[in-house]
């Protein structure tokens, strides 16, 4: 519980000018022995195929892969204890970029000294193991969704913050061997609040979930030297995708009535309702007890399990990218669901975008 929700800061080196076609960048990289805290500052082979990537589709949002380690670096290196911290720095500022937990460690013994390659995973690999004991909330009366939160995460050494209590509560439960992201997602989903991430400061964050369409953007696209105007891909899942999102409570404490709760896509959006002209629903069943928190749910569902349409596009390094960005991008309002920034800080950062409507 020590951070609030990041926001964008400005800075005069990254908010470039559209004249400005390049910046000098560098990576640093610490590992740091999560028992004894020591340091070490090491220096990975630059590779190309190299990178860290973002997706807030997933339980774990972060990945570190292709981290090439010479002689030196592989022997301090350790699978078990290391973490690797990672950070931009441009024009002297540095800028955090995560700490990390080793998930693949291959050695190349060579002539010249042992050599290796690493990937990482962010912090969510600490929670997403089987948790040793059954967790929950009382099946009756339930619990406040931040509450039993806060109780599940202060179990694991890691640092949260929850950016306001939830008014919703929580019947869940879950057996010992269940996956501890399964069960932090599915508290989260209950509480009205988006998928947990750990942010560039290695803080898990657990955020209202907000209307990207009704937001002050993070980041304007539309404004300066940002988007390389190359590689620009447009898709969409319009044909498909649902316009109106059902949630029924099935929760024990529900006796004398129905809940029931249904948010429809807005109709601004391509395949509402009234531009389709017929009902595609998405039905789905949650531990709830109110109609107001299914109604929530539902709301949620809107926000994030449809794709509406999407954009991928390439701009400089930007280490201020965080997850749920809001971006301006030809006159409309974009939410960022993933990038990945390749370790090779002359190489182009690759950004997914979803489109929000009022």
């Amino acid at each position: 519980m020590l951070s609030r929700f990041p926001r964008t800061r400005a800075n005069a080196h990254l908010d470039g000018a559209t004249y400005v076609g390049q910046r000098s960048a560098t990576l640093r990289y610490e590992l740091v022995d999560a028992v004894t805290g020591y340091t070490r500052e090491i220096h990975p082979v630059i590779n190309q195929g190299a990178s860290l990537q973002h997706n807030t589709l997933t339980t774990i949002k972060r990945t570190l892969s292709g981290v090439t380690l010479d002689a030196a670096d592989t022997a301090a290196f350790n699978s078990i204890s290391s973490r690797l911290q990672l950070f931009m720095v441009i024009k002297g500022e540095e800028f955090p970029l995560g700490r990390y937990v080793p998930s693949d460690w291959a050695r190349f013994r060579l002539s010249g000294g042992n050599q290796s390659v690493a990937s990482f995973y962010d912090e969510g690999f600490i929670i997403d193991q089987q948790i040793p004991n059954a967790f929950g909330a009382n099946s009756l009366t339930g619990e406040v969704a931040s509450a039993a939160l806060t109780r599940f995460l202060l179990q694991y050494p890691i640092a949260f913050y929850i950016a306001g209590p939830s008014e919703f509560t929580t019947l869940g439960s879950w057996a010992a061997g269940t996956r501890g992201g399964q069960v932090l997602d599915q508290l989260a989903v209950d509480g009205d609040y988006l998928s947990p991430w750990f942010d560039n400061s290695s803080v898990l964050q657990l955020r209202r979930t907000f209307d990207p369409a009704h937001e002050i953007p993070n980041f304007d696209f539309d404004a300066g030297g940002y988007v390389i105007r190359d590689q620009i891909i447009e898709s969409d899942n319009l044909i498909n995708a649902p316009n109106r999102f059902v949630v029924i409570g099935n929760g024990a404490a529900v006796f004398d009535e129905a809940v029931i709760a249904s948010a429809d896509v807005p109709s601004s959006a391509p395949h509402s309702i009234a531009n389709r002209g017929f009902i595609v629903s998405e039905v789905t069943t949650r531990q709830v007890t109110t109609r107001s928190q299914a109604a929530a749910i539902a709301q949620q569902l809107v926000q994030t399990q449809t794709l509406f349409q999407q954009v991928e596009l390439e701009t400089l390094p930007d280490p201020r990218h965080d997850s749920y960005d809001v971006i301006r991008w030809q006159s409309a309002l974009w939410q960022e669901i993933a990038w990945t920034l390749p370790l090779d800080v002359t190489q182009p950062m690759r950004h997914t975008l979803r489109r929000a409507f009022l």
